[in-house]
């Protein structure tokens, strides 16, 4: 049997990149934008376009950044995007609406979030066909995340619990971003916000994680030592770039 090395390095969180999460989180949970969640998240994404006029104006990425995301575009995601039908413009689009560069105060900080997703380009163009209700792109995308949040949930809980929290978690990411879900206030993400600027299994990791932080500490979940074998592979498994 072939053994798996998953790395995990734990890391101090950008809290720059935070507050714009934060910031785009708010604008999200609006009611308005929740009563017309299931409209723009049509699986031809044709609803979403016709109400870009009326969307507030979000600063434009300058000429440069454009640049380099376009030369990773082709260079690291060309064949997905073409396979997934997602062209430069689509990833263009949905970053102004995922990531708002102007929160960040400094052009140093927003040349290295242009910088990491430039990185993370191909992951963003997969997320941006399972908005579009592709279940060839979840499948192929999001599905081989799991044993990684399985393995992750298994640093606090036993094996059978941490695949069902990760089943359960990858269920409401899925609902959420296929429209069928417009509750926001529990933490469990959709891939409308996602922005590259962090690899997919850390931008679920890390939520799925703190629901299960605090699952444990309401007592709804039952913390268990890592056995041995899980405290042998934690400094292998990462989660974090």
């Amino acid at each position: 049997m072939t053994k798996v090395s998953l790395r995990v390095r734990w890391v101090r969180p950008d809290h720059s990149f935070a507050r714009v999460a934060r910031a785009r989180r708010e604008r999200a949970t609006s009611s308005k934008e929740a009563v017309h969640l299931k409209t723009l998240n049509t699986a031809n994404g044709s609803a979403a376009a016709s109400n870009h006029a009326s969307e507030p104006e979000i600063p434009s990425l300058n000429a440069s950044s454009i640049d380099e995301l376009r030369k990773a575009f082709f260079r690291e995601a060309g064949r997905t995007a073409l396979r997934l039908n997602v062209s430069l413009e689509d990833v263009l689009h949905h970053l102004h609406h995922a990531f708002d560069l102007s929160l960040l105060r400094t052009d140093a900080l927003r040349r290295v979030a242009i910088e990491r997703i430039a990185q993370n380009i191909d992951e963003l163009v997969i997320a941006i066909a399972c908005i579009r209700g592709d279940e060839t792109a979840w499948a192929e995308g999001i599905e081989p995340l799991r044993p990684v949040l399985v393995r992750m949930c298994e640093l606090r809980v036993d094996e059978v619990d941490s695949t069902l929290h990760a089943a359960r978690f990858l269920m409401g990411v899925r609902k959420r971003t296929f429209g069928e879900d417009c509750e926001f206030e529990d933490g469990i993400p959709r891939l409308q916000e996602y922005a590259g600027i962090q690899p997919l299994r850390s931008y679920l990791g890390g939520p799925l994680f703190a629901i299960l932080q605090d699952l444990i500490k309401d007592g709804l979940a039952v913390a268990t030592p890592p056995s041995t074998t899980v405290r042998a592979t934690m400094r292998n498994l990462r989660l974090v770039n």
